[in-house]
């Protein structure tokens, strides 16, 4: 098994996971916009509206590549505790 990361990379690391999911949330949210614009006007056939679940599973992706910067820069423990009554 690999050694854990020293608290220093563990941040930039965090801070590059936050980054580029929130990039990636901005142009994905841009293409959900031309693709809803396009399905609004009646332009069903149109491949950016017919790709709209697919921007919307990449949305819910780059949330989750957030959570796991933030939790990488807040030093969170990586692994959950099945015996806990809590919510995910």
């Amino acid at each position: 098994m690999a050694a854990p990361l020293p608290p220093a990379t563990r941040r930039l690391v965090g801070w590059m996971l936050v980054i580029s999911g929130g990039m990636l949330a901005v142009g994905l949210l841009l293409r959900v916009y031309v693709a809803v614009y396009s399905w609004s006007t009646g332009a069903y056939q149109n491949p950016s509206a017919m790709l709209l679940s697919a921007n919307l599973l990449g949305l819910l992706a780059s949330g989750l590549l957030m959570r796991m910067g933030l939790g990488l820069r807040r030093g969170a423990p990586t692994r959950r505790n099945p015996n806990t009554d809590g919510m995910l």
